[in-house]
C-alpha cells in the first residue's frame, strides 16, 4: 500500500465515494481473469520467480466504509501456469514487527543466500510516529517470516524531510554481479546499496531523479537495460498511472520512456510488479473491481490484483499495456519479445526545447537544486528545494489559466535570464501549449506585496504574444530561460514585476514548485492573477530566479 499527500487521498477518496464500484468479471471467471486473486482484497503485488513457480505476495485490504485504508497483514500465492494461484494465508502481520505499530503496506520477498528476504513498509512506533521499512526472513518463500533486525531498517531519521511518509514502498533487486539494491520512497525516490547480509544498507543512500515520480519503485533487469517502473502523478493531484525509465547502470543515468500503463479502473492508487515466468514477461498491478462472494465491493481501501503479458520493442523499450477483464486467460502473442538488445535503448530525440526567437531553454540543468547557479540578482528563496515543496499546474482546483509570481529588483538592470524550479508533467504540445510572459505592473510604493489581483499590460518579452516554448517532460530542477541581448528588457528598480506561465486550463504540461510558507516579502504567488490558496490560506511563493547585468549611468 503506498500513501499520496493527504490532500490527494482525500480528493480522490470523496470523487470515488460518490460512484458505485463496478463488478468486473465476477460471473464464472476463467482462470487467469482479472482480477487473478478473489478469495479477498489484496493490493501492492510483488511476484518472485523461484525455481518452478511464481511467488506472488500481497498486502490484505480490509478497509470497511468510511476507512481509507486498513491493512494488518501480508499474503502469498503461487502459480505454475500463471493462471491457477494457490492460496498460502497469511506470511506475516505487521505487529511481527515489535516496533511497528500499523498498516502493512507495500512489500517485495527476493532469494538470498538459501533464504527469502522479505522487506515491508509499515508505521514505525512512538517516538518515530512515522513510516519506516522493516526486513524479515524466512527459509521458505510461503514462510513464515521473523523481524530479522529487531528494528527498522529504513526510519524517519534516515531520510528526514517534511514528511512522514516518505519510507514506503520498497523494492529489492539483486543485479547479476550479486550486489543487491534496495530502492523506496514517496515523493522522492531513493537507493541504497545493501550489504550481503541483506538486512544493512552498505553505503551513502542516493536518490534517482525522474519525471513524474510519486511512489511504488520495481527495478528490473533485461539484458543489459536498467528498468525502473513507478506510480506517478499523485503528488501532482492526479490519478496514479505507471511510468518507466530506463538506464544502463542501476545508478543511472535515467532516461524517462513515459507512460506505460494508465489509471486502475475504481483505484487512484496502483502499484506494478514486473517479472519473466518461464520466457514470458508479465506486469502485475491491482484495481478496485473485484465484488467478493459476500457482496462486499472494491473501493480506495478495497483493491485487487490483475496482471497482464508485458512486451518489449526491438530497441528495448516496453510497449503501453491496457488493463484488460481477460488478462492471462489468453495465451500471449506469439513471437512478441524480440532479443534483448546489446546496447541500451534509446529515447526518441525529442524536439528542441526552444521555440521562439531571442530566447534559449535549457532543462534540468540542476535537478533538485538546493541553490541557485551562479549570482541572480534577485531570488525568491534561497534553497528552492527544501522550501518549494508543492506542486502547480493548470490543472489545479477548478483549472486556471496563468501562474505567476510578482517581484521587485533592488536595481536596473538587463534581464539576461530567469531561472525556474519546475518539472515533471506531460510536456508541451498543440492541446497543452505554455508561454512565458513578463508585465511591468508599475511603481511598487503603496502597493501590497500580495495584492488581491494585478492588472497586467503590454507583455514585456512579446509583445502581442507570450514567448512559447517547447517542453518535455523532466526530473524536477531547473528551467533556465537564456535571453539574447535583443530579448534583454530593461528591469527598473522601484517597479512591481508579474513573470507568468500561460497555459490552458486543466492541462498539466509541466509544474512550477510554490512554497508552503511566504519566502519573499516583496511578491507573492498568483492563479488566474488571485493569490494562491493553499490550505485556505494565502502566503505563499513560486521557485523563482531572476539574471541581469546592472545598468551604469
Amino acid at each position: 500500500m503506498r500513501k499520496s499527500f493527504l490532500r490527494v487521498v482525500l480528493f480522490v477518496a470523496l470523487g470515488l465515494a460518490g460512484s458505485a464500484p463496478r463488478s468486473y468479471g465476477q460471473a464464472n471467471p476463467k482462470p487467469g481473469e482479472n482480477p487473478i486473486l478473489r478469495d479477498i482484497f489484496t493490493a501492492d503485488p510483488a511476484p518472485l520467480v523461484y525455481k518452478d513457480k511464481v511467488y506472488l505476495y500481497v498486502g490484505h485490504d480490509e478497509a470497511k466504509e468510511g476507512q481509507m485504508f486498513n491493512m494488518n497483514d501480508w499474503r502469498c500465492y503461487s502459480s505454475s501456469d500463471m493462471k491457477n494461484w494457490t492460496a498460502h494465508g497469511s506470511i506475516m502481520n505487521v505487529r511481527d514487527f515489535k516496533w511497528a505499530s500499523k498498516d502493512a503496506w507495500a512489500s517485495q520477498v527476493v532469494a538470498r543466500n538459501g533464504k527469502f528476504y522479505f522487506y515491508a513498509a509499515v508505521q514505525e512506533g512512538t517516538p518515530a510516529n512515522a513510516k519506516a521499512i522493516g526486513v524479515a526472513v524466512s527459509d521458505s518463500p510461503t514462510g513464515p517470516f521473523v523481524d530479522a533486525r529487531g528494528s527498522a531498517l529504513i526510519s524517519d531519521k534516515t531520510t528526514p524531510g517534511p514528511n512522514g511518509w516518505d519510507d514506503i514502498d520498497p523494492t529489492v533487486f539483486v543485479d547479476d554481479d550479486g550486489t543487491a539494491w534496495l530502492a523506496w520512497g514517496n515523493p522522492n525516490c531513493y537507493l541504497a546499496k545493501l550489504k550481503p547480509n541483506m538486512t544493512e544498507l552498505d553505503g551513502p543512500i542516493q536518490r534517482i531523479e525522474v519525471p513524474n515520480y510519486t511512489e511504488g519503485p520495481w527495478l528490473h533487469k533485461r539484458g543489459s537495460t536498467y528498468y525502473l517502473t513507478y506510480a506517478a502523478f499523485a503528488h501532482q493531484g492526479m490519478s496514479e498511472k505507471l511510468c518507466y525509465a530506463t538506464a544502463p547502470r542501476v545508478t543511472g543515468p535515467w532516461t524517462y520512456q513515459g507512460i506505460l500503463t494508465d489509471q486502475a479502473k475504481n483505484s487512484y492508487t496502483i502499484h506494478a510488479g514486473i517479472v519473466e515466468f518461464k520466457k514470458q514477461w508479465y506486469l502485475f498491478y491491482h484495481n478496485a473491481t473485484l465484488t467478493l462472494p459476500t457482496g462486499e465491493s472494491g473501493a480506495l481501501g478495497r483493491r485487487s490484483v490483475c496482471a497482464e503479458y508485458l512486451y518489449y520493442n526491438p530497441d528495448g523499450t516496453i510497449q503501453p499495456i491496457a488493463h484488460t477483464l481477460a488478462g492471462l486467460s489468453v495465451p500471449p502473442r506469439k513471437g512478441a519479445n524480440p532479443a534483448s538488445p546489446q546496447r541500451p535503448p534509446v529515447a526518441p530525440t525529442a524536439t528542441p526545447p526552444a521555440t521562439s526567437a531571442g530566447v534559449s531553454l535549457t532543462e534540468n540543468t540542476q535537478p533538485r537544486p538546493m541553490q541557485w547557479p551562479g549570482s541572480p540578482v534577485f531570488s525568491t528563496m534561497p534553497d528552492p528545494a527544501t522550501v518549494a515543496l508543492d506542486n502547480l499546474s493548470f490543472n489545479h482546483k477548478q483549472g486556471t489559466t496563468s501562474l505567476g509570481q510578482t517581484f521587485e529588483v533592488k536595481a536596473d538592470c538587463r534581464l539576461t535570464r530567469l531561472d525556474l524550479f519546475g518539472g515533471d508533467g506531460f510536456g508541451t504540445d498543440a492541446k497543452q501549449p505554455v508561454a512565458l510572459a513578463l508585465y511591468d505592473l508599475g511603481p511598487a510604493t503603496g502597493l501590497a506585496a500580495d495584492a488581491p489581483t494585478y492588472a497586467v499590460g503590454a507583455n514585456l518579452l512579446g509583445a502581442a504574444n507570450s514567448l512559447i516554448f517547447t517542453y518535455t517532460p523532466q526530473a524536477a530542477g531547473i528551467l533556465q530561460f537564456d535571453f539574447a541581448a535583443s530579448h534583454q528588457v530593461t528591469l527598473k528598480a522601484g517597479h512591481r514585476y508579474a513573470l507568468e506561465l500561460q497555459g490552458v486550463a486543466k492541462s498539466a504540461p509541466l509544474f512550477w514548485r510554490v512554497s508552503r510558507q511566504d519566502t519573499y516579502a516583496g511578491g507573492g504567488a498568483y492563479q488566474n492573477r488571485q493569490p494562491v490558496l493553499l490550505n485556505d490560506k494565502r502566503g505563499y511563493d513560486f521557485a523563482l530566479a531572476v539574471y541581469g547585468t546592472p545598468l551604469t549611468n
